[in-house]
């Protein structure tokens, strides 16, 4: 008498299975089936309101409101981890808007901020001269990761390609501004990474 084989074990059916075995069945039977589409990429510059607005939360004197866009930025994490390292930024650098500026400190140049934007947009490097607060002139060649709104004056907070090394750039201060060729998309997360553990954010 020969023994008997055990029963084959049942096998594990995971959703995303169990999902493409019932739209193909649908499909062969003839029903009508309607395919999830992806969800479409959110806009950046509504994205980045969003972001500066929740950092911006916990100067308003309520701590509830406080409270509900910390955990916001901290599910952030999973789900758009780029967004929560700038939001971690903003909430320490960006302080007030800059219409609270002292009218005596020139404000930066609508052009450059505009062209800032769209550098940073595409991870594109730029190129401009510098006169820093001791006046000196220096030329530099840096990937723009951020801009922030101290109360000094809008700031760019980049990694400067001369220094090797995180550095922070008054807009007004900058000349001659233009964008280069190249992408630094495969390194932003990493710099980004870098500037939030510097700046303690």
């Amino acid at each position: 008498m020969r023994p008997r084989r055990a029963p084959p074990a049942p096998q594990m059916l995971t959703r995303r299975a169990l999902a493409q075995s019932l739209v193909a069945g649908a499909a062969a039977v003839g029903l009508p089936v309607q395919v999830a589409q992806a969800a479409p990429a959110p806009d950046p510059v509504l994205r980045d309101a969003t972001l500066r607005g929740l950092a911006l939360a916990g100067y308003r004197g309520d701590p509830v409101t406080a409270g509900a866009a910390s955990a916001a930025i901290a599910r952030l994490a999973e789900t758009d981890p780029e967004g929560a390292l700038l939001a971690r930024l903003y909430r320490a650098l960006d302080v007030r808007p800059s219409q609270y500026y002292p009218q005596d400190r020139p404000e930066a140049a609508p052009a450059v901020l505009s062209l800032l934007h769209d550098a940073i947009a595409a991870t594109q490097p730029v190129f401009f001269g510098y006169s820093d607060l001791s006046d000196q002139l220096s030329e530099r060649l840096v990937l723009p990761l951020a801009l922030v709104h101290p109360p000094q004056g809008v700031k760019l907070l980049a990694w400067c390609e001369a220094r090797q090394g995180y550095r922070q750039f008054f807009v007004r201060a900058m000349r001659g501004l233009a964008l280069q060729p190249g992408s630094f998309a495969a390194r932003r997360m990493a710099l980004l990474q870098g500037l939030v553990e510097k700046e303690g954010a």
